[in-house]
């Protein structure tokens, strides 16, 4: 899932602008706040992943 500006504010509880202006007066903090959610995106299709590969598995290999 890739999140907007909007989800990512509406997570961390502060408004777009808060956001947006974050993103020009604090580059450092918005960095950090951009890799959290590029870091949560990898970890949710990480899951995904793993659930189909399981899920083939059990499908297509019979149980000994």
């Amino acid at each position: 899932m890739k999140y907007t500006m909007q989800d990512k504010a509406r997570i961390l509880r502060i408004t777009t602008r808060t956001l947006q202006r974050w993103r020009t007066t604090k580059p450092e903090l918005y960095a950090i706040i951009e890799s959290a959610f590029k870091l949560r995106e990898l970890a949710n299709s990480e899951f995904e992943i793993t659930k189909e590969v399981k899920e083939s598995l059990l499908e297509n290999i019979p149980p000994s």
